[in-house]
């Protein structure tokens, strides 16, 4: 483990320029950087908030076009008001160090395995996640006992084709690229393919400027991830299908101007669950794009955030 810390990284401080000047970093909110072995493959990088008295812990997961550090803009706003958070960088991103080819499973296993790690006695434990992470954080709480709640920007179930179809670079990639992958992933499947090049990841932000920054980022939007992985994130084996849902309360907090996951496709997940068994609820953040860093939006996801958690302790107590 070589111990890298963001202080080498010179993106996410460019990111922070960007930001509402409340959600920003600065000498007196930064994380605490850590790292955790799992599974004798990974050395997981962790950014930490660790507030004076955390009334809840709370695990922040990203996507595939992101990155731990790149939470902060949601994870120190939230800190602020009292939530422990956890920002891990999923393997083939950020500083996560990892051995051998990385599966979307990988992904769930190493996701649960921080949720267990930083799970506290006497603290509620949330799951949110952003983007693809939006899934994975629901997989999340499938694996993990105990979760209180579970919140996401979009659940994006690859297996159905609109999905592949709405998400995807081009028409094609969707297409035959899901074909292919299942053929190709038997013997090439520890091969690595720019994320960019299968996903639209243009609209990951709709800001021009930080969309250059980020596609250009290996730490990030410009990451190269395996067929195998690929492969595992089209076709997910769920631990538990919607339908079978009961763990906890979910929230959906879809972006109004996401232009590259409209919320019809969160629904075609988010509807198979049974309401007599499970909480969920939709709101809508005024003004957002996919990666919701924009004042109004970012203003309401935090809000949305701290209400929904704090509904649920209540009910709780």
């Amino acid at each position: 483990m070589s111990g890298r810390t963001y202080d080498c990284d010179p993106v996410w401080p460019r990111i922070q320029e960007f930001l509402p000047e409340e959600c920003r970093l600065t000498a007196d909110n930064m994380p605490d950087e850590e790292y955790v072995a799992m599974s004798g493959r990974f050395s997981v990088h962790i950014d930490h908030y660790v507030p004076d008295e955390a009334k809840t812990v709370l695990v922040v997961l990203h996507g595939v076009g992101g990155n731990g550090r790149l939470l902060s803009f949601v994870a120190a706003p939230l800190a602020k008001r009292g939530y422990e958070v956890v920002c891990p960088d999923l393997p083939m991103y950020g500083l996560t160090e990892y051995a051998g080819t990385v599966t979307y499973d990988d992904w769930a296993k190493v996701a649960a395995g921080v949720a267990e790690r930083y799970r506290r006695n006497g603290l509620p434990l949330y799951v949110f996640g952003l983007s693809a992470g939006g899934l994975l954080a629901y997989e999340t709480a499938c694996r993990t006992e105990g979760v209180n709640g579970l919140m996401a920007t979009c659940l994006l179930d690859q297996r159905i084709p609109e999905v592949t179809r709405n998400t995807s670079n081009n028409i094609l990639t969707a297409v035959l690229g899901k074909q292919l992958l299942g053929l190709m992933n038997r013997r090439l499947g520890s091969l690595k393919l720019p994320m960019k090049s299968v996903c639209n990841m243009k609209a990951i932000v709709n800001n021009e400027e930080i969309a250059e920054i980020l596609m250009a980022d290996r730490l990030s939007s410009g990451a190269s991830v395996s067929l195998e992985f690929l492969h595992g994130m089209l076709n997910p084996v769920l631990t538990t299908e919607p339908e079978d849902f009961a763990g906890c309360p979910v929230m959906l907090a879809q972006p109004e101007m996401d232009r590259w996951t409209e919320e019809r496709l969160s629904r075609l997940f988010l509807n198979r669950m049974d309401k007599r068994r499970v909480h969920t609820e939709v709101v809508r953040l005024p003004g957002a794009g996919h990666f919701p860093i924009e004042e109004t939006g970012l203003d309401a996801l935090v809000n949305v955030c701290d209400r929904f958690m704090s509904e649920q302790e209540g009910e709780n107590r």
